[in-house]
């Protein structure tokens, strides 16, 4: 069966860094004892063991019931189950590694579920009829508390907070129109909307590094403040915002397609960012909390004396609410209601662009859903356009001068157009001139005007140009190809790409665009283990600096096994039945986190003594097991030496 290694590298004195972890899939060759050479790999049982110079950590004391279930209708045949600090002002529980789900429909099937967070979406279930469902803490060795229990529901989800949207209100319930209302901005073959049974609308984020943005092809438009001072609110239902992922809401005065750094996440935005583009506001809401950042020029006010709230902990796979409501006082953030975030700052425009953008957890595949979305203000009228993604002969923007590669594209979308516009997006790197952008369409250079009025020069920063095509190329009449197609700039280094681009057209006779033919989304696995994230530390579990060791004292071997964004795939957690660390291909110890049932992560600190080491290269690998003991484990390899 071909699996993956990634192994942890020690480089030198800076070569152990404290999240520097990789989890990975170890090979048959890996399983050591584990493995009958005359037969296939024999089920591992994980028994509490210990080598003379190792101490395991001991279980403590059972852990604390979680507190205060609430349920939420979340549609005809879901449920949303909350407690601890998924609720306003909620605590974790005392020793809680994560949670067990029981829940069971008018004497139905009973099921079960192991999360990660206090937050968890049941769906499949019959409309109008009761379920019960118990909640009980779990530790980091399997542990179970007391149970608590609620009842709930299912039944259509509260939708007033749709009546105020005014300018635009989508449900996404046709998700192959999509492109009728908002432009999809993402890596060709990494971000994609797929056929799913569900709300809403699915977009795959398959790369494991992606972020997906939509922008509303009918701008936002400001009205004038009600007696509170609201000029307009932006509202957004889906489940993005859990632990690992990202939502942003951005408000662009013109039609940006992305804004800042790409690969910057919110943890990182700073209040002013200079990588936004002039007027700009973008807010944020990740695992860490609620950001808000402003373009430089955006103007202060005083701010508003308010009680906010930190924002109650999301479940991956969750439907929440956010709002962002725009006021004379400053902008304030909402989640199910609740005040989570306040910013002053006020719009310095009448009407803006607005972006949603999406993202998974690191280095993972993962999908994300967009129940619901839409803003305040009147409605615009657009003309209908078809998109149509082309691409240039090379995916950098080269200098004014620059030799191009002789490649164009075909003019088959132009013969039936009766106006055409060229959309891109480029990361701006060095001493680029976003203001002064050319589309070199075959002999024509055509100039490109950036979508709004101040765009951002920062390294990294995203700017979408938009360029009218000469109408000498629209038409049957004519070559049949484009050549060359590049985007020029001056400053343009090696370093400046382009995210995107594609046509805008506008058809002779004008008409309904095609529905997007959607493929269908990637079957989802089993539920997945905990990630291993171990680091060596030294005798204070402050991680070590260096890859040497002197041949005595002790090391402390924290490991951590992380459910929180494995939950994504399926909603829940693969059960745990316990860990085995192996120093030099021998077992040094083992770690059973299956007290009272399957384990679903948690942290252990092991002490081992340096002295009963020889000196020299070794190899330390964690393994973790799944309760069955068939499969391989997931595993994280460390090296370090002894001297």
């Amino acid at each position: 069966m071909p699996t993956r290694k990634r192994v942890l590298i020690w480089l030198g004195a800076i070569a152990l860094i404290a999240s520097a972890i990789v989890t990975l899939r170890v090979t048959d060759e890996s399983q050591g004892s584990d493995t009958d050479s005359d037969g296939p790999p024999k089920p591992v049982r994980v028994e509490r063991y210990a080598a003379d110079h190792v101490v395991l950590p001991t279980p403590g004391r059972r852990p604390a019931p979680p507190a205060n279930l609430v349920t939420t209708p979340a549609g005809p045949d879901a449920l949303r189950v909350s407690w601890a600090d998924a609720l306003p002002g909620g605590q974790v529980p005392g020793g809680a590694a994560g949670y067990e789900v029981r829940w069971q429909q008018d004497g139905g099937e009973r099921r079960t579920r192991l999360v990660a967070t206090p937050d968890v979406l049941l769906n499949r279930l019959s409309g109008n009829r009761r379920v019960r469902v118990e909640v009980r803490t779990v530790d980091s060795f399997g542990q179970r508390s007391s149970p608590m229990a609620v009842e709930g529901t299912p039944e259509d989800a509260d939708d007033r907070w749709t009546t105020a949207l005014t300018g635009l209100f989508d449900d996404f319930a046709e998700p192959e129109r999509l492109a009728e209302r908002w432009h999809l901005s993402g890596y060709r073959g990494c971000v994609d909307v797929v056929s799913e049974r569900a709300d809403g609308l699915p977009i795959e984020l398959g790369c494991g590094a992606d972020l997906a943005v939509l922008r509303a092809r009918q701008p936002m438009t400001l009205t004038p403040p009600n007696p509170a001072g609201e000029l307009g609110r932006v509202a957004v239902r889906t489940d993005t915002a859990g632990a690992g992922g990202e939502l942003t809401i951005a408000l662009t005065p013109g039609p940006m397609d992305r804004v800042g750094v790409d690969r910057q996440r919110a943890n990182r935005f700073t209040e002013r960012d200079p990588a936004l583009p002039g007027g700009a506001i973008r807010v944020a809401v990740d695992s860490t909390g609620v950001r808000v950042s402003a373009a430089p020029d955006v103007p202060a006010v005083a701010p508003a004396q308010l009680e906010v709230y930190p924002a109650p902990v999301r479940g991956p796979g969750v439907p929440h609410l956010f709002e962002v409501v725009l006021t004379t006082a400053g902008l304030r953030v909402y989640q199910d209601g609740l005040l989570v975030a306040v910013a002053a700052v006020v719009p310095p425009w009448p009407s803006a662009s607005v972006l949603l953008g999406f993202r998974g957890p690191d280095r993972r595949r993962s999908r994300v859903h967009l129940i619901a979305a839409g803003f305040t203000g009147p409605v615009t009228e657009l003309a209908s356009v078809v998109e149509v993604p082309v691409n240039p002969g090379t995916q950098r923007v080269l200098d004014l001068t620059e030799q191009s590669p002789q490649l164009g594209i075909a003019r088959t979308p132009l013969t039936t157009a009766a106006s055409a516009r060229l959309v891109a997006t480029i990361m701006v790197a060095g001493e680029m001139d976003p203001t002064g952008v050319v589309i070199q369409l075959g002999d024509l250079r055509v100039p490109a005007r950036p979508a709004v009025a101040a765009p951002s020069g920062a390294s990294g920063a995203a700017v979408t140009v938009i360029a009218d095509v000469p109408a000498t190329l629209l038409g049957v009449l004519g070559a049949p190809s484009i050549t060359p197609f590049v985007l020029r700039a001056p400053g343009a280094n090696q370093q400046v790409r382009l995210v995107e681009t594609y046509l805008e057209i506008t058809q002779v006779g004008g008409g309904r665009p095609p529905a997007q033919d959607l493929k269908t989304g990637r079957r989802r696995g089993p539920d997945m283990l905990p990630a291993i994230d171990a680091v060596l530390c030294n005798s204070a579990g402050e991680p070590l600096t260096s890859a040497v060791v002197p041949q005595r004292g002790q090391l402390v071997l924290d490991v951590k096994l992380d459910a929180s964004s494995n939950q994504w795939e399926t909603g829940s957690i693969g059960g745990v039945q316990g860990f085995q660390v192996w120093l030099d291909g021998e077992l040094a110890a083992a770690v059973p986190t299956r007290t009272n049932g399957p384990g679903l992560g948690g942290r252990y600190a092991l002490s081992i003594a340096v002295g009963g080491l020889k000196r020299g290269p070794h190899l330390m690998e964690v393994r973790e097991y799944a309760m069955d003991g068939k499969g391989l484990p997931v595993s994280a390899v460390l090296n370090f030496t002894v001297r």
